[in-house]
Parts: C-alpha cells; structure tokens; sequence
C-alpha cells in the first residue's frame, strides 16, 4: 500500500460513524496544497486515489473543468471493503466481539462475588452490565479495542477491593498488572471518555488510582492552621514558608493569624522567585511596606488544585485579598481566576501604569496570541483599580513587564 492510500484510507475511517450511509470528502480537506504541490506528489496522490477507486473502496468525483487532473471529492459505500484494506476489523463487528466478552465477564465475577458486595463492587458490576448492553461503535472510534477492554476489566476486577489500591504508585500498579509501566496511564486516557459518557446514565466506579501529578503550593505566615478531623492545630509562629502538597490543602479547615486582627489579609504572588523575596520570614519582618500582610500564598501562575484550596480556606476564614504579579494579559487573567475561586475582590498590588512605565525599559515583546488573551478579561475585571491603565499601556505598547523584575519594597 503506498504512502498516499494509506493516508487516504486513515482520512475515511477517521470520519466514519456507524449511522452514515456514504462517507464523502473534499479532496481539498487533506490535501489542501494540491495546486502548489511537486507534480511528482500529485500524481502519487491520483494514482493512490484511482488504484482504491479499482478495488472498489472509494468512489472519486472529478472537477468538471479537469477530469482526471483534479479531484473533487472521495466518497466510501462500502465500509467493510475500507476496513479490510486497512487491516482492521469492521467496528460494528468487533463492538459484537467486545459485547460477548463483556457479558462472559460479567457472569464470572457475578459468580465468584461474596453474597454481601461493597459499594465499588456493585458499581463494577451496573458498570459493565451497562457496558455488555451498549458497547458500540462509536467507543470503537475512541480507540477502545478488545484488548484495550480486557486490560480495562482486569483493572476493574482488580479494583474490587479498593485496598488492594492503596500505598501504590500507578507505574508500581501497572508492572503488577500488565508487566508494563505506562500501560496504566495511556489506559485511563483512553478510557476517560467512556467512563464520562457512562456516568450520565449510570453512578460509574470511582476507581481512585493514584495520578502522576502532585500539585503544591506554599504559604508563609504567622498563623495557625486547623485541619478537619484533628482537635490540635499547627501553629506557625516563625512565620517560616510552608510547602503544602494538594492532599495536606484539602484537609485543611481554616486558617487564622496568630495575633488576633479584625482585619487579616492575604497577599498571592503570581512568580516562585518573588514569592521567596517577599514571603521569607527573615525578610518580613523588615519590611514596612509588607507588614500589612499577615501571610503570602505562593499561586505558581494560574492556580494549580492545591493553591486553589487553600485560597477558598483563606477566603472562608475571613482575609481580604491582594495580588502580586506579572504586568500583561495573563497576569491579569490570573488575578481574576484567584477573584473567581476566592468569590471576593482581590486588590491588585504594584500592577498599574505608573509601574509599568518605571519598567518598560525591560519589557518583553508579546506575540499576538499573548495579546489576544485580553479578550478573556472581563469588563468588571478591568473596572479594578490601576487594572484599566495598565490594560492601555500593555495594548498601545505592545510589551508586558515579568514581575521578578519589579522592587516592592
């Protein structure tokens, strides 16, 4: 099969969809350079074309002002025939295959499950009984082969003991399962979709495997953290920076100030480098121009899961919010993601024209996609105090000001 046949064929079974009688295609959808082409590659792509019209695959429609220079369209009738050129089952066929094999699945851990099932085990088996009924098809296009979805279920078999889950990693969990380590994670990928579109009709098992990510963030400040589910709270009382990991942010129930205040205030700092200069204890207590902070929230850019936690903690115990970051569209966007998590205004610190004047010397050059992300901000948003002015700046200019390069003192 030459190189151009096969592109062809993968073009046909990519928009195939089993309620489709006829599957038509612009020549010009994949191959859009046709006219400026090598004559060499555009013969290739004819020949390709007419060698599949010959075996009965494609039907091939020719411009009228070129029959047989140009190609108008390529449409395909006969799906079984573009299957087996391709070397693959027909999807309707293999989604009959898969069907079996769920239902002989499912019979089994029917008959070896205890007679009192745990919750994850009831949820396995609506799961795959809704699986065994409407497998088709359109899961076959996502990618979802038989040996995807026997690698599928032994994950699901194995997961009726949730304990069997723990104290693992996932590349750990995949060598014990199938002698591989990535398979686990491309496994997931590939079944996300099925498990989403599942949940709609019926509760689908959580199957809590560990994710390859660990977002954290960082707080500094002198303050006391109360966690749920824990009588003694932690008291940070050198204001020292605390790295908090996602599962130690979500146990957290509220934070305080060591001093009693009416008043507490939180300042988030969009960069890691500025985060340190501004948020170090030693440096702290320095600094006048900082004091009127009671501790600083280290956001990394736009908040990962852990920084978002602990701005809704912060929020709910009562601080009002202020914001350090860069001086272009992003670092403004990311200001009005910090006020749409925390649900209260977040002032914006040394992010207005007059510091980006002070600045512009050191400016970088924004692309236009960069720029276009002035969109994103909303009108309220620009509304803010200093926000409007520097939105001016940053559009007539064209440049944006890094905020490690800024002195807050």
């Amino acid at each position: 099969m030459s190189n151009w046949e096969q592109k062809i064929i993968d073009a046909c079974i990519g928009h195939y969809t089993e309620d489709r009688q006829t599957l038509r295609l612009r020549s010009a959808s994949f191959f859009p350079d046709f006219d400026t082409a090598n004559p060499d590659e555009k013969e290739s792509y004819l020949e390709a074309a007419e060698s599949l019209e010959r075996k009965g695959i494609v039907k091939l429609r020719w411009e009228k002002c070129g029959k047989g220079e140009r190609l108008k369209t390529l449409s395909c009738e006969n799906f079984e025939k573009l299957f087996a050129e391709a070397g693959r089952p027909h999807p309707q066929t293999e989604a009959e295959k898969i069907r079996t094999m769920l239902c002989e699945k499912l019979q089994s851990l029917k008959d070896n499950l205890p007679v009192t099932r745990n919750e994850t085990a009831g949820k396995i088996i609506s799961f795959l009984e809704f699986l065994s009924l409407h497998f088709g098809p359109r899961e076959i296009s996502l990618g979802l082969n038989h040996k995807t979805m026997e690698d599928f279920i032994r994950l699901l078999e194995f997961s009726l003991e949730p304990a069997k889950l723990e104290k693992i990693t996932t590349r750990a969990l995949s060598i014990l399962l199938y002698r591989d380590s990535k398979r686990l994670e491309n496994l997931l990928a590939l079944c996300k979709p099925l498990l989403s579109h599942s949940q709609k009709h019926i509760s689908a098992p959580d199957l809590a495997i560990p994710e390859r990510s660990y977002p954290e963030t960082m707080i500094a400040g002198k303050i006391i953290i109360e966690y749920k589910n824990q009588d003694v709270p932690m008291l940070n009382a050198g204001g020292h920076i605390l790295i908090l990991p996602l599962e130690t942010a979500e146990a957290i129930q509220a934070i305080q100030t060591i001093a009693e205040k009416k008043e507490k205030t939180v300042l988030t700092v969009e960069n890691k480098e500025t985060f340190y200069a501004l948020g170090s204890p030693h440096k702290i207590s320095d600094s006048e121009a900082f004091s009127r902070y009671d501790c600083f929230l280290y956001t990394g850019g736009y908040s990962n899961r852990a920084a978002s936690a602990l701005i809704k903690v912060i929020a709910s115990s009562g601080f009002s919010f202020y914001h350090a970051g860069d001086l272009d569209p992003d670092g403004i966007l990311i200001l009005q993601n910090i006020q749409d998590i925390a649900e209260k205004p977040v002032i914006p610190v040394r992010m207005d024209a007059v510091t980006f004047d002070q600045y512009r010397a050191w400016g970088r050059t924004l692309t236009k996609p960069m720029l276009q992300q002035i969109k994103k901000i909303r009108e309220e948003t620009k509304t803010i105090s200093g926000l409007a002015g520097l939105l001016q700046r940053i559009e007539e200019i064209g440049l944006g000001v890094e905020q490690e390069i800024i002195d807050y003192r």
